[in-house]
């Protein structure tokens, strides 16, 4: 597709942002009782989050004894994800029949836990698991960043040990020279795309993953455009678990 069927005459794209310009970020903590026919983990501390119309639940179950002993690690907590993706919460829902996760969601699985083992304070919680459990209940493209930037802020908010603040955002390419951040569903269907995960705002990048190929001079400005809005959204997420947390101290009270 050309540039122009993904921008109007005014330089805005199909949902009124500009190139790169982030979606809404809402977030909140909530009850996993209040989702109990999504939620596969029955704690009562859930991180909901909303990028655009990704709708986001991430529930963090532990750090707590292990049920199988033989996996205790004596010097570290040990680290799982799980990812349920709900059938309703796709545009195509005709792709896969089974409740069994699909290839894309066993590598996601696969790559937050391994992020995350190095992101979490481990040792802090030695013979103990902790349990990331996600669940999409609608995506609208970028669904790999808004999941990591909910573990991100349900980590905070569980008050789990970080070493930093892990944010994702993705980018995709029109004609091989124009970025577009943060993109929406069919943005990512028709372009080149990627994610871009780096740690604490900075330009120390802690994943990346591209989804179509395209030319190798272009990797240091899609790496430059997704550094920029990560940057931006270590910020906001920041600002969002002060005030989630003071409500709920309000609340309290």
């Amino acid at each position: 597709m050309s540039r122009f069927e993904f921008f109007t005459s005014e330089g805005l794209r199909i949902d009124g942002r500009r190139s790169g310009e982030l979606k809404n970020f809402e977030s909140s903590i909530t009850t996993t009782s209040n989702f109990a026919n999504f939620s596969r983990s029955t704690s009562t501390n859930t991180t909901y989050l909303q990028m655009g119309q990704n709708k986001v639940l991430v529930t963090i179950n532990g750090p707590k004894e292990p049920t199988n002993r033989s996996k205790i690690d004596i010097t570290k907590a040990t680290l799982t994800t799980t990812i349920n993706i709900s059938k309703f919460s796709k545009v195509n829902r005709n792709t896969n029949k089974s409740n069994l996760p699909d290839k894309q969601t066993l590598e996601w699985e696969y790559e937050i836990t391994q992020l995350f083992s190095k992101i979490v304070v481990l040792e802090t919680y030695p013979k103990s698991t902790i349990s990331i459990n996600v669940t999409v209940l609608q995506q609208d493209g970028g669904l790999l960043s808004a999941i990591i930037n909910c573990i991100t802020t349900a980590l905070i908010n569980n008050s789990v040990q970080i070493y930093d603040i892990v944010t994702a955002v993705s980018v995709g390419i029109v004609d091989q020279k124009h970025f577009l951040l943060d993109l929406n569903h069919l943005e990512e269907q028709f372009l080149s795309s990627g994610t871009i995960a780096t740690i604490g705002g900075s330009d120390e990048v802690c994943l990346m993953r591209i989804r179509d190929k395209f030319p190798l001079d272009l990797i240091e400005e899609f790496v430059q455009v997704g550094v920029q809005g990560c940057s931006v959204l270590k910020h906001i997420i920041i600002n969002q678990v002060k005030d989630m947390n003071l409500n709920k101290l309000v609340e309290i009270q």
